[in-house]
């Protein structure tokens, strides 16, 4: 104790260079916490949002499905559709365990031009079957709060309801019973047409593309786009889903000329494949910022120890032995790594919003929810290896301030 006591007033006594020593650590322990806790949090929202969608296997016009189904967790629309015909086939297949036909839709936002390139000029219209929409997503429940009591889901033969998902509901400032305008341009047609809505029920935040999207009956959202035969994507669940059972579906399914099959499955597997390729950038830029903190603490310590030579010399000459000053510089080097550790990782979980919001301004996350999780393990581990970067760090200079020779050390520091 007596020893940890002396290596925490020598630092004291150079207050300076200890704080921008520690503030150095700080920030290394601080990046590799944030990028780590990305590469959780990201994944996590990759299964979140692919699970979410509620059904296990999409049908689509052929195109890239990879993208199709990007666009699915972004809340955006594809450009192909599938004939209706498609759905009145496929619903007969006796491996299916649910089914239900989606058609989505962007449409311009009340009071901006039909025109305007703005993202935020446009929301999505999903237009859905209600009770096997429903069925597959048994979550979905209506927002409790003022203005939201009392929400349902539109009749199923109202032709100007809607449902609003959380965060939409939020940035429209729309409340249950407030009209709701859209704009969209039918298919094959060059004019605009402004609808009416009334806003019959709000959902609660489920942290997917769901909290994004507008919610009205299949047969309506058909009739704004004029596409009265045509569907963006068929959601399946199988009675028993394996690669096994897939593939038969898949080929039983494929040779219908407009329709590709979809594994959620394998969008997953592909997108996590992804993030782990990520995952050598991730670490390279940690273990640089690593290198970089150990190379400032050993710099730190060895100037502490040239400028305390001739304390350290007298020190022996009074009785200190090696093993005495080895420990005590040691400790002080440790005392710097635990004291960056911990402060980084305040850091890291203080800021972890201001990461998530950098990181979504930078680049198209493509999922909804948290994409930055610091979980306490991630925390743990960094103390851990503040720790070992301590004591990696301090051997060196605690080495040669040990192997310092009285009479010499004190002729050095006069």
């Amino acid at each position: 104790m007596g020893y940890v006591r002396l290596a925490l007033r020598n630092l004291a006594h150079r207050p300076l260079r200890t704080a921008l020593t520690v503030t150095a650590i700080g920030l290394a322990v601080a990046v590799a916490v944030s990028l780590i806790g990305f590469n959780l949090g990201y994944r996590q929202s990759i299964h979140t949002s692919i699970d979410k969608l509620g059904f296990q296997v999409m049908l689509m016009a052929k195109g890239c499905p990879y993208e199709a189904a990007t666009m699915m967790l972004k809340g955006g629309t594809g450009l192909l559709y599938l004939p209706s015909s498609t759905y009145d086939e496929v619903k007969a297949d006796p491996e299916l365990a649910a089914i239900t036909p989606i058609f989505i839709g962007l449409a311009q936002k009340e009071g901006s031009g039909i025109r305007d390139d703005e993202a935020g000029a446009f929301v999505i219209l999903s237009g859905i079957d209600q009770a096997s929409f429903v069925a597959m997503k048994p979550w979905l429940a209506f927002a409790d709060g003022p203005g939201r009591q009392g929400g349902r889901w539109f009749a199923p033969d109202a032709a100007h309801e809607v449902v609003m998902g959380f965060e939409v509901a939020e940035y429209e400032q729309r409340k249950v019973g407030d009209t709701f305008y859209v704009t969209v341009i039918p298919h094959g047609q060059i004019e605009p047409q402004t609808h009416e809505m009334k806003v019959v029920g709000i959902l609660e935040r489920t942290g997917t593309q769901d909290d994004g999207t507008v919610f009205l009956p299949l047969s309506t959202a058909r009739r704004l786009f004029n596409r009265p035969d045509e569907l963006t994507i068929v959601g399946i669940k199988l009675k028993e889903f394996s690669g096994v059972r897939l593939r038969e579906f898949e080929k039983r399914w494929a040779r219908l000329p407009e329709v590709q099959v979809v594994s959620l499955q394998q969008v997953k597997t592909t997108l996590v494949s992804l993030v782990e390729t990520a995952q050598t950038m991730i670490a390279a830029v940690a273990i640089v910022a690593i290198i970089v903190a150990v190379i400032g603490v050993v710099n730190t310590i060895l100037m502490s120890v040239v400028e305390r030579t001739g304390e350290i010399g007298i020190m022996k000459a009074i009785g200190a032995t090696r093993s005495d000053i080895f420990q005590i510089i040691w400790l002080e080097t440790l005392a710097i790594c635990l004291g960056g550790g911990l402060l980084g990782c305040v850091g890291a979980v203080l800021g972890a919003r201001g990461v998530e919001a950098a990181l979504r301004l930078l680049i198209d996350v493509g999922v909804h929810g948290s994409i930055v999780v610091i979980t306490p393990s991630i925390l743990g581990g960094a103390m851990v290896g503040a720790a070992g970067l301590g004591v990696f760090a301090g051997v060196y200079p605690a080495w040669r301030a040990a192997s310092l020779r009285p009479i010499e050390a004190i002729r050095e520091g006069e």
